[in-house]
């Protein structure tokens, strides 16, 4: 009677481990890369969000309002992990400035380019780079 073995040798189960091993090595980075862009993209929605809570707070009261008073007429921004977002409103020119920021916290500094994004009255985004459409 003649015993055939089967299964895998270890050199076998050793060559598909380093082929894992080369896979992973390349698609994880790029796995963090794209999770780094669809924060930014959410990041970049809250500060739309902010910019259209602007123009209907000056349809109001003919002014752009600052943070506290965009949230007593119900108009936030939103929120989004990794991001802290500021609204600065020059007193001297309330009625025809601002600028939106958004501020990369956490693991999204390690996307060094875009770690500030802003968005002001104009529609002017910065830095565009960040803002591909």
């Amino acid at each position: 009677m003649k015993y055939s073995a089967r299964g895998f040798t270890l050199i076998e189960l050793m060559i598909v481990m380093v082929v894992i091993g080369i896979i992973a090595m390349f698609a994880y980075p790029a796995y963090l890369d794209q999770v780094r862009k669809s924060r930014r993209a959410e990041a970049q929605k809250v500060l739309m969000a902010g910019q259209i809570g602007e123009e209907r707070y000056r349809s109001y009261f003919d002014t752009y309002g600052n943070a506290t008073s965009l949230a007593a007429e119900s108009l936030n921004m939103g929120t989004a992990d990794f991001f802290t977002f500021t609204i600065n409103v020059p007193v001297a020119s309330a009625a025809t400035h601002y600028t939106l920021t958004a501020s990369a916290s956490g693991d999204q500094l390690k996307d060094t380019s875009c770690t500030t994004m802003t968005l002001d009255q104009s529609n002017v985004m910065t830095p565009a780079a960040c803002w591909k459409r």
